[in-house]
């Protein structure tokens, strides 16, 4: 009997949470700013960029090698710099980029235009001949059939050059000679964006079943926000059918508004970067151990 109770009481507290989540979710996705995401207009060579990632808080060193792997390409990006969790700044270029490695990488930056072309070329042809419900090709078709045959090859044989020209382009930029500088926010040199990631403080009753992030960005020479993004999602324990075979998850990856704030960046310089992380622990990990556990990973 006891157990019974136990049992029913439990249900009754998650099924609770799980309506407070999707009352106060409805709640805070109404306020302002709306739209929760917001994009004025794209950049494709930002010339420099400061991160400031206040939910981690900061870029560690594991991080900043991440970041530099993956943002600064000594051309779109030439300077970047990052807070680090001891309250500094880092500020990472590379001090001379020959001649050589600009054209190797103006050739890469071609061919992942034509590389897109002839991608969107291809799938458009496949959709026409093969039947995605039933699972096989249309009557009268095949994968031999045209324009599907000349399209495919097409786009295999930029596909191949592509994975060439990135391999030569990683190979010449690991030999540039990269330059680190320590210095603090205020006494930094201005960069032409900040990308600025904090946590949205809700009131003491939704962040018991409710998480939220945002993340701005700001163009430094104007003084204008050219995009942001507000997301609210529900804490696992406050899901209806949370998949708990993940592990290690404090929030719900299915947003109720907004978008995730932690590649955000993607969407305003959609040119820049590769499609990895900006840090080496995932932020539902690390939120987990913040506040489930006394560990901070």
């Amino acid at each position: 009997m006891k157990a019974i109770l136990i049992l029913i009481t439990s249900i009754t507290i998650y099924a609770s949470d799980v309506i407070l989540s999707n009352t106060l979710g409805a709640y805070y996705c109404a306020q302002e700013p709306n739209p929760k995401t917001y994009i004025k207009h794209t950049v494709e060579e930002p010339i420099s960029i400061y991160w400031e990632d206040n939910v981690y808080p900061g870029f560690d060193e594991a991080d900043s090698k991440l970041m530099v792997a993956n943002y600064l390409d000594g051309i779109r990006l030439q300077s970047m710099a990052l807070n680090t969790p001891d309250g500094k700044v880092r500020i990472y270029s590379y001090a001379s980029v020959p001649q050589s490695y600009i054209d190797l990488f103006n050739e890469g930056y071609t061919t992942d235009k034509e590389w897109t072309i002839r991608k969107a070329a291809s799938n458009k042809a496949f959709e026409e001949v093969y039947d995605s419900k039933r699972g096989k090709y249309k009557d009268g078709y095949s994968r031999d059939s045209s324009p599907l045959k000349e399209l495919s090859a097409a786009f295999r044989e930029i596909d191949a050059k592509k994975s060439a020209l990135i391999k030569q382009i990683e190979s010449a930029r690991s030999k540039l000679n990269l330059v680190i500088t320590e210095t603090t926010r205020d006494q930094m040199t201005q960069m032409n964006y900040t990308i600025k990631s904090d946590e949205v403080h809700l009131s003491d009753l939704a962040r018991k079943v409710l998480y939220s992030d945002e993340v701005k960005i700001t163009d430094n020479r104007t003084k204008e926000v050219i995009a942001y993004n507000r997301r609210i999602t529900q804490l696992y324990s406050a899901v209806l059918l949370p998949d708990f075979g993940r592990g290690d998850r404090y929030y719900d990856q299915e947003y109720m508004c907004g978008r995730d704030t932690q590649s955000f960046e993607r969407w305003v310089f959609g040119e820049l970067g590769m499609r990895a992380s900006n840090h080496e622990t995932d932020l539902n990990v690390k939120l987990y151990y913040k506040y489930t556990t006394k560990d901070n990973k």
